[in-house]
């Protein structure tokens, strides 16, 4: 059991990866924190993890707001910040208003997160937090989602020089069934996903329960620091 006894806090934890962050965690005796901005779905998603769980309503881009959640959190051992907005859409067929909440809630909101956090996390703790392909690969519509992934890879590689000893990694995740592919290809979805699955040599998209065991080994590997994992169903290869 990495985490037991630990105390674990998932930003955007109410939802897709971060929730099954929040879960899996909780089976290995964490004590878990989720923040995110709907309380709704915040109570819903304490309804599937389990016991003791604690939810705090806030939305990365106030700082204000996420700085008085941690001082309510407290002291803690491991964060992971999935938290994000998507819009894709080729450049010209949208706003840069439009578009600039992906590159915010990515990079500011991670900032954010970490300036008023990181003095609370305790010795051996650790950051983790979610990058993506489009940060590694060029697609069609992804500009602005591929600069976000790339930077907070940036930001986790000079964040974990910056907080030593606290460890800072990524997870850089392959195409993941969550509801984000409901909001990035609507209608297209079933048939987007097969065409994907298809090229893939493990034959399938990932599920979210496969991030989140990546997460958990990042938070519990002591000598694993500014590293990014990547997993994604060998996606890089093809």
């Amino acid at each position: 059991m990495r985490l037991s006894n630990k105390a674990v806090v998932v930003v955007g934890g109410s939802s897709g990866i971060g929730l099954a962050v929040a879960k899996q965690a909780h089976s290995e005796g964490a004590n878990v924190v989720i923040l995110g901005r709907s309380s709704t779905k915040l109570e819903q998603a304490k309804s599937l993890i389990g016991e003791n769980v604690k939810a705090i309503a806030t939305d990365v881009m106030d700082e204000l707001a996420i700085k008085q959640a941690f001082v309510e959190i407290g002291t803690f051992d491991h964060l992971f910040i999935s938290a994000q907005d998507a819009s894709t859409a080729p450049l010209l067929e949208i706003t840069m208003e439009q578009l600039r909440p992906t590159l915010d809630s990515k990079i500011w909101g991670a900032f954010h997160v970490v300036k008023h956090s990181v003095s609370q996390i305790r010795p051996n703790g650790s950051i983790v937090f979610i990058s993506g392909l489009a940060g590694r690969r060029g697609y069609s519509g992804l500009a602005v989602a591929g600069a976000a992934n790339a930077g907070i890879e940036a930001v986790a590689r000079n964040l974990a020089v910056e907080l030593a000893p606290i460890r800072v990694n990524t997870v850089c995740a392959g195409v993941i069934d969550t509801d984000m592919l409901d909001r990035v290809f609507g209608d297209r979805r079933g048939e987007v996903v097969k065409a994907i699955a298809d090229k893939l040599p493990v034959k399938r998209i990932g599920k979210p329960e496969e991030i989140a065991d990546a997460v958990l080994f990042l938070m519990g590997n002591g000598f694993m620091t500014g590293a990014t994992l990547l997993v994604d169903g060998g996606d890089a290869l093809v």
